[in-house]
């Protein structure tokens, strides 16, 4: 019978970004427990995670109470919680929206009420996104700035789950904490192929390694940031030395759907591969870009992966995987 480790960090969502946090914190030879239900889950990288000894993981819904009990069970004496899992496209043909909202809403809910009846000690972060700062984006965005305007019901659950996170703080005395995420991109060991989920740079990407033309349908500005520093932000907020509830962004470029299309065909280019781009293509440059502030920066989050180089590095990728 497998025995508990003594400090244990459990994840919420094994996905994209939930897979590359769990290699991260294994190369950090922590223990580690995942929760999925592969809805949009590759299980071949969780196959591989299984090889690894500090790595344990339960498959089942987090809307489910009993399944958020057996994997708080499995996990034993957690440090810290990552909620990751989450219906995040939208593309409205990725989910019906009864899905999204029982897993984007109702999950979180269900998760914060079993820590808290366990009074979880160690912090809980919620991959949440700057999207909720609207589109187009403020000129300046602080973690201050309020909720701009929605237009999908996955970005739009954000704001209630933050709240939600900020509640239980309140009244139950939890350490909370929202990374409001950029428009996240790289090489992770979950990716994404299925174009409903993916993010522009990653199915630009994918799409130009194909052969296959892609289209640029917003002229608006994003934060943009490397799967690696996504990482490396949620796990800052983790450490963050505070009661409460604390909001961070976390947004290492800002770009629009053109300046990354242009990046894809200037990558393209050097590989001597033909791109092909429909709608508004070609960067602007008289186009503003707001300026993304992150209090993470006060306690020495700096960006490791550009833009550029996580766009060579992705084209590389699915260079590989189409051969």
């Amino acid at each position: 019978m497998l025995q508990s480790p003594s400090v244990t960090t459990l994840i919420f969502g094994v996905g994209y970004i939930g897979s590359r946090l769990v290699q991260e914190l294994l190369y950090q030879a922590r223990d580690v427990v995942g929760v999925d239900n592969f809805f949009s889950t590759d299980r071949r990288a969780i196959d591989g995670f299984c090889q690894a000894p500090g790595f344990r993981f339960f498959e089942g819904s987090i809307v489910d109470r009993p399944t958020v009990e057996r994997a708080l069970d499995l996990a034993g004496d957690i440090d810290s919680v990552f909620l990751l899992a989450a219906q995040a496209s939208a593309n409205p043909a990725a989910a019906a929206v009864e899905y999204t909202e029982d897993v984007n809403l109702r999950a979180p809910r269900v998760i914060l009420e079993a820590l808290a009846e366990r009074r979880l000690m160690g912090s809980i972060v919620y991959a949440s996104s700057t999207r909720v700062y609207g589109s187009p984006l403020p000129t300046e965005v602080t973690e201050e700035s309020p909720f701009g305007v929605f237009v999908d019901y996955a970005h739009l659950s954000k704001c209630y789950v933050e709240k939600l996170l900020e509640m239980f703080s309140v009244t139950q005395g939890l350490a909370t904490r929202s990374v409001r995420l950029g428009l996240t991109y790289g090489v992770a060991p979950v990716m994404k192929t299925d174009p409903r989920f993916m993010t522009a740079p990653n199915l630009f990407c994918r799409r130009a390694a194909s052969g296959e033309p892609f289209e640029v349908r917003s002229a608006d500005p994003l934060g943009l940031i490397h799967v690696d520093d996504a990482v490396q932000a949620l796990l800052m907020a983790a450490d963050v030395d505070a009661v409460g509830y604390q909001v961070f962004n976390a947004a290492t470029d800002v770009a629009t759907v053109s300046d990354v299309a242009e990046l894809v065909r200037a990558s393209a280019d050097v590989r001597e591969i033909e791109v092909t781009i429909r709608g508004n293509g070609g960067s602007d440059l008289r186009i503003r870009r707001p300026v993304i502030h992150s209090k993470l920066e006060n306690i020495g989050f700096t960006r490791r992966r550009g833009l550029a180089q996580g766009i060579d590095e992705t084209f590389d990728h699915f260079l590989v995987r189409g051969q």
